[in-house]
């Protein structure tokens, strides 16, 4: 930059956008910390991805079972019957501590990790994300 040239600050660069023009922002659910609505109620992170084997426990125990889509932007319920299933899928390519990532490369197969939730009431929720 010349001596003397003016650098344009963030608010004046987005001051000069247009304000008609809408940029979507998918927010993941495990950045904000939060999951707003879902089963009745709000659902807060209790911390980071889960080892293995407290996953492993969860996949079976926890009141609720989510997969994770599209950086966990979007969510999936997973149904009772389904969730040894998907446990499986993810836990051989589970890339959370203590796990393992079999088969092919990413990105050909998907990796994944787990969070919990936990609602104002005591529910836990299971959020197995689906990287892609």
């Amino acid at each position: 930059m010349a001596k003397g040239e003016h650098r344009a600050t963030f608010k004046e660069i987005m001051d000069s956008l247009d304000p008609r023009s809408t940029h979507e922002v998918w927010l993941s659910v495990v950045n904000t910390g939060v999951i707003d609505g879902w089963a009745g109620g709000t659902w807060h992170l209790t911390g980071k991805e889960l080892d293995v084997r407290v996953a492993r426990r969860l996949a079976i125990s926890a009141d609720f079972m989510v997969l994770g889509r599209g950086g966990s932007t979007q969510l999936e319920d997973v149904p009772t019957e389904q969730r040894a299933a998907v446990w499986e899928k993810a836990s051989r390519r589970y890339e959370g501590p203590g796990g393992k990532v079999e088969g092919p490369e990413w990105p050909e197969e998907p990796l994944y990790c787990a969070f919990k939730f936990v609602s104002e009431d005591g529910r836990n929720l299971l959020l197995i994300d689906e990287s892609c």
